[in-house]
Parts: structure tokens; C-alpha cells; sequence
């Protein structure tokens, strides 16, 4: 496994190891709405959810899945909130656990990443609440779309895309 996503992998298992605290209550929310972008690196183009809007949220640990695909191998490599501004705005704070996340291996050209995230507390504006979390999708890919070169997984190198996790206590966003 190449450094940099070694890097990445262990991160994710540290945000994993917080799946262990006890009291981590489900939340309610329902899903507004669900953005994607598409990243090019070298020959692979790659396509993945970056923005998830929830609204009617009533606090506690809200389960969400990214999904991503691509034209060439791609391999799951963390999860991980992005620094130095994890969530916005002040003084909305919260908790990434549970992250868990596929292909870990090659041959694949499509994966998700599950996870729960906790939003605790939320800026109060009006008759609402709301908060976003700031998070990095962290990939392993073939950018040469030759799984001959690079590691044993065919990954040449690693590429963030972020995403943002958005909640409203409101029926809107």
C-alpha cells in the first residue's frame, strides 16, 4: 500500500474506533436533497455523492451512505472530518463513527461508505436549527487505468473529494 493512502486508512480506522462509544441514540431526519460531482484524475473519471441535505432532524446520530463510481479501479481509502473547520456554523460542533467502506480492494469500479454522523449542538436561527459537517472522501485510484501498474491494488495515487453533510430541524433546508 502506497504511504499516502496508508495515511488515509489508518485515519479511518481511528474514526472507526468511535463506533465503540456507548449512547450513541439514532437519529430521525428525511433526506432533502443529494448532490454529486465528478473528479478527473488522469485517465479515470470519477463520480461521487458530495452533498446530502437532511431536514426534520431531531438530534442523535443521523446514518448516512456516499455512493461513488468510476471508469477505472478505485479503492476506498477513510472518511475523516475535514480540519480545521469540521462543522459550520458556530457553534455547531458533532461526531463521526461508524465508517465503513467499499471496495478495499481492486477490481472494483463502483463503492459506497456508510457512517454515522452526530450534530450536537446546532446554531439556532429563527424557528429553526440547522448545522453542516465538513468531511473528506478519501479514494485510492488507478489514474492510468492500467491495474498492472502502481501497488497491488493497482491504485497510482490518492484523491479527496470533499463533502458536506447538511441537517435543518425545519421542513426545509
Amino acid at each position: 500500500m502506497k504511504p499516502a493512502l496508508s495515511k488515509y486508512m489508518s485515519a479511518t480506522i481511528l474514526v472507526s474506533g468511535l463506533s465503540l462509544l456507548p449512547g450513541l441514540a439514532l437519529a430521525q431526519a428525511t433526506e432533502f436533497s443529494r448532490g454529486q460531482t465528478t473528479v478527473v484524475v488522469g485517465s479515470n473519471t470519477i463520480t461521487a455523492d458530495n452533498n446530502v441535505k437532511f431536514v426534520n432532524y431531531t438530534g442523535g446520530a443521523l446514518t448516512v451512505t456516499l455512493n461513488f463510481s468510476a471508469t477505472c479501479n478505485i479503492v476506498f481509502g477513510g472518511l475523516t472530518l475535514r480540519l480545521p473547520q469540521s462543522f459550520t456554523p458556530p457553534p455547531t460542533s458533532g461526531t463521526l463513527a461508524n465508517v465503513s467502506g467499499t471496495p478495499t480492494a481492486s477490481g472494483a469500479t463502483a463503492g459506497n461508505v456508510t457512517f454515522q454522523i452526530t450534530f450536537d449542538p446546532l446554531k439556532q436561527a429563527g424557528q429553526k436549527s440547522f448545522g453542516v459537517a465538513h468531511l473528506n472522501l478519501v479514494l485510492g485510484v488507478d489514474s492510468d487505468c492500467n491495474p498492472a501498474t502502481g501497488d497491488t491494488n493497482g491504485v497510482d495515487e490518492t484523491t479527496t473529494i470533499g463533502v458536506q453533510i447538511s441537517v435543518s430541524t425545519a421542513t426545509h433546508p
